[in-house]
């Protein structure tokens, strides 16, 4: 089977909002009813007082509400008050023509458990050694963990015997209302935990055929991982230009040398991908080297960490959201304490860089594109499915830059947010996967509206990039869609998958843009697009499909 060619269809066959805080208004109690009897001095002081403390109390309830509503759009206004009330700062909100060397045209912090070995009924979730080293030199505050019997205040709540003599908890009504806060948080803390359980042996095992995958795309996969193994440094980066490595025969190298950092990040993504960590799998020497090359190249930027070495131009944010969504996974797969610090500054610097418009480009604080706008963002999400914090402003802004970028009705989006820039397939999908990490619901127009641009156009065969977007988003939205692009991308890759020589396992260049990334990049990309059935579960067919591992009870290890 081949690929159709542009605008033709492939053939085939058949087919997540935040909880919402609010803090009850205390109106007057029965014995505090105003007195209105006449000629009574006293009732009449009592009246100007309390109309007095009432207009005060409404003037600043006017200016709170005031100032969230001008500041933080698009956020709930009870659950800042709840915020406020109860001290607590941290808020959580719930890539694109790649080109890394020219211009051309993603809650309560609390310390993080990570994935454990999956079984039939239970996820064992791995509780965190407080006394881990880092693997780079920078130290790991660590934060006590809410709940137990502690309010986030670090007050025990005591009992308090009542009238029958028993004992019950003196619990305030802020109190009660954190508790169910905190209760919600954690409840989305482990919705986001899940998006990697597919990673695990077991949940791989339930999900690929069950996803559309093959015995052939997991031998793809298998010899993809060898290839890149081969071409690891021996300081644990991988280069775009990849005949640098010992013993290398292989053709189409990338044109660019000074960026191991993307390099790097995206061979540890497909490495990740197919659930093999630095704590188990058979690459876990490979892995840990390319970690902790990339955390050695961190730099610190105000509380932030950036994470492009000393780049400039095109390759800085592009670089900085790879290296985001590496280490972020590896945090969420393994809850090693000692990558939280990273991933922390790898937020704080996107949030600080952020443009006024919500997005991001070449340099700190620049009008966006849709293409660096994109890895971001699954930067930004990966670290939130870790259980980092997350501005919930950072994710407002986005959504603002993409409506930016969008047109028919947000079904299509282009590269700049520009009335003189058409949309492209590729930017379309990438904005698409966007607003689906954004919440952006099956029955949303211009989602459906996308899709079945995505499926009539179908994948291309020069257009890697493309593909690996439009094949998330076409998983995600599952269905006969997804069935007809699966059935020719799928079959695709295994078929031009090299089978001789030391390129063995790898892809040649198929991308418009591919040179500059080369080899490695396309074998990447190929290797993370068949990953697809497990890397992360379909946004749109969780309750759909019928995986034991998504409701079950978690048990943390002790």
């Amino acid at each position: 089977m081949s690929l159709p060619k542009k605008g033709m269809r492939a053939t085939g066959a058949a087919s997540a909002s935040d909880d919402q805080r609010s803090v009850p208004l205390r109106g007057l109690l029965p014995s505090e009813a105003l007195d209105f009897s006449p000629n009574r001095s006293f009732s009449r002081k009592k009246l100007i007082s309390s109309v007095s403390t009432s207009v005060a109390i409404h003037a600043a309830i006017l200016f709170i509400l005031s100032w969230i509503y001008f500041d933080l759009p698009n956020h709930n206004v009870f659950e800042t008050i709840l915020t406020l009330v109860a001290g607590d700062n941290n808020s959580s909100g719930d890539a694109v023509e790649i080109n890394f060397g020219e211009l051309t045209e993603p809650t309560i912090d609390e310390v993080q458990p990570g994935l454990g070995d999956v079984g039939e009924i239970e996820l064992e979730v791995m509780a965190l050694d407080d006394n881990v080293e880092p693997l780079s030199p920078m130290k790991v505050n660590s934060e006590p963990i809410p709940g137990g019997d502690r309010n986030p205040g670090g007050k025990k709540i005591e009992a308090t015997p009542n009238k029958n003599g028993n004992k019950r908890a003196s619990v305030t009504k802020s109190q009660s209302m954190l508790a169910t806060a905190i209760a919600a948080t954690e409840a989305e803390g482990q919705r986001h935990a899940e998006h990697f359980v597919g990673r695990t042996p077991k949940g791989k095992a339930a999900l690929l055929k069950r996803m559309g995958g093959t015995d052939a795309s997991e031998a793809a996969v298998a010899g993809g991982l060898v290839w890149l193994k081969n071409h690891q440094l021996p300081d644990g980066s991988w280069n775009f230009n990849h005949v640098s490595s010992p013993r290398c025969d292989c053709t189409m190298p990338g044109r660019i040398e000074n960026n191991p950092y993307a390099a790097t990040a995206m061979a540890v993504m497909a490495f990740l991908g197919a659930g093999k960590t630095h704590e188990s799998g058979e690459y876990q020497l490979e892995v840990r080297y390319g970690l902790d090359f990339l955390l050695s190249q961190g730099i610190r930027v105000g509380k932030g960490i950036r994470y492009y070495g000393e780049l400039s131009g095109p390759a800085t944010f592009y670089t900085h959201g790879l290296v985001t969504i590496a280490i972020s996974e590896a945090y969420a797969m393994t809850g090693d304490d000692r990558l939280r610090l990273a991933v922390t500054g790898a937020v704080e610097f996107l949030a600080d860089t952020q443009d006024y418009g919500g997005g991001w480009r070449y340099f700190p604080g620049q009008p966006g594109d849709t293409s660096v706008v994109a890895w971001q963002l699954m930067g930004l999400k990966s670290a939130q499915f870790s259980r980092i914090t997350v501005p919930q402003k950072v994710f407002s802004g986005v959504d603002r830059f993409l409506i930016s970028a969008s047109s028919m009705r947000g079904s299509q989006y282009a590269y700049l947010p520009d009335r003189n820039n058409s949309p492209t397939p590729s930017m379309t999908a990438a904005g698409l996967l966007c607003k689906m990490y954004l919440g952006a619901k099956e029955n949303h127009g211009g989602m459906r509206a996308g899709i079945r641009f995505l499926d009539q156009h179908g994948p291309e065969p020069d257009g890697m990039y493309y593909n690996y977007y439009a094949t998330q988003v076409l998983h995600h939205w599952g269905g006969p869609e997804w069935d007809r692009w699966n059935s020719v991308m799928r079959e695709h890759l295994i078929r031009t998958q090299i089978r001789d020589g030391h390129a063995t396992g790898s892809w040649d260049i198929a991308d418009r843009h591919g040179y500059v990334g080369g080899r490695v990049y396309m074998t990447t990309l190929a290797l993370l697009t068949l990953e697809v059935y497990y890397r992360h579960l379909p946004l749109y067919q969780r309750d759909r499909i019928d995986f034991p591992l998504i409701q079950q009870e978690v048990q943390v290890k002790k």
